[in-house]
């Protein structure tokens, strides 16, 4: 899961009051439910002890592991020495979740008073990771502060290495909107800040990764359960075509993953106007799914569904657009250069509005 950038100053202010209501929410609804919770950058706006110091009594409530990268407002005062001090000393570093590498990157180690990039030591440090990751065939997902094409001087050098090591998905904060690009390669995922808002309700992401396929979804705050689809991936995020997962032929599985306080009790699934079927739950875990013979479908795009009910009947549904061909042939749209330019645009079904009101586009300059 991942709060968006926080921007906290003051104690009294909503954007640390929603920020605790958020975590009481998560340690409720999502303990033991996922991996880890990750803050992404710009956690106090002025980059004060004060302010840090607020953010660590905020986190220190939370039941979820979490992970916190710093931002270019957490080294406003010209370093990130406090932020060291109070949130997290090690700058950079990984951690391997089953077949996947997390690699939390410091994109304010440009040696400069503003701005973003990776420095030589980070870069080598990454290179590293990178091909160990190629050696236990493992994923690597990115968690940095901004876009890639973002950092400076050092852009073209990590963009290579994503390339080159197949880096499936970065996650991102600084927008401070919600925003899900594909370059064909890799899913951009940002999400919008808890403080210095201009659109929509506050809320977190949830982002799953399932077998290769990313998931990506925004829950606003307020009621629950909350259900996302997992597999097979959705058409705006299929990114391997050789993966029947992503381009879906022959017999598949819809699977589904639940979040509630007192847990789901019933799962439904249909492909487009079909009738629905019962999903069956994975053990005792809080994932869902069902047989899908996609045979029976003629190639191109198909609309998934999923209705998950509590025992107390409240309700939660999910919905994707998935793209068969029984050949495994299909061709993708083209690409444009870079990263963010290749977003997806409005997807108000998973909390994207599309009006990227934030100060890197069309927002006010905070």
């Amino acid at each position: 899961m991942h709060f968006g950038d926080l921007h906290i100053t003051d104690r009294d202010e909503q954007n640390y009051q929603e920020f605790l209501t958020l975590i009481a929410q998560a340690n409720t609804n999502l303990s033991g439910g996922i991996d880890f919770a990750v803050l992404p950058g710009d956690n106090a706006e002025d980059g004060t002890e004060e302010q840090f110091l607020l953010v660590k009594q905020a986190i220190e409530r939370l039941t979820i592991p979490s992970e916190i990268i710093p931002g270019d407002h957490d080294a406003k005062t010209g370093s990130l020495d406090l932020y060291c001090r109070c949130l997290e000393p090690a700058l950079w570093r990984s951690r391997s979740i089953s077949s996947y590498r997390c690699l939390f990157l410091n994109a304010r180690d440009n040696g400069r008073p503003k701005g973003f990039g990776i420095g030589p030591g980070q870069l080598e440090w990454l290179a590293r990771e990178l091909q160990a990751a190629d050696a236990g065939e493992q994923r690597p997902v990115f968690f940095v502060h901004t876009y890639p094409s973002e950092l400076g001087s050092s852009a073209d050098t990590v963009q290579a290495l994503m390339r080159k090591h197949r880096v499936i998905m970065v996650d991102m904060g600084h927008t401070h909107y919600n925003e899900i690009a594909n370059d064909g390669r890799t899913i951009y995922a940002a999400t919008r800040s808890t403080g210095q808002i201009e659109e929509g309700p506050v809320g977190f992401s949830i982002t799953n990764l399932d077998d290769g396929v990313v998931s990506w979804k925004f829950k606003p705050i307020g009621g629950w359960p909350f259900v996302m689809i997992t597999s097979p991936a959705d058409q705006a995020f299929v990114i391997d075509l050789d993966q029947p997962e992503q381009v879906v032929r022959g017999v598949a599985e819809v699977r589904a993953k639940t979040w509630d306080a007192l847990g789901v009790v019933s799962a439904m699934c249909r492909i487009d106007d079909s009738s629905w079927q019962p999903m069956q739950r994975s053990g005792t875990s809080t994932t869902w799914g069902c047989v899908w013979d996609s045979r029976e479908s003629a190639d191109g795009v198909h609309h998934v569904a999923v209705q998950v009910k509590t025992a107390d009947g409240r309700e939660a549904s999910d919905a994707i657009s998935v793209l068969t061909s029984q050949s495994g042939r299909y061709e993708l749209p083209p690409y444009l250069p870079g990263d963010d330019a290749n977003a997806i645009g409005a997807y108000p079904e998973k909390g994207i509005l599309g009006t990227q009101l934030g100060p890197n586009k069309n927002g006010r300059k905070w």
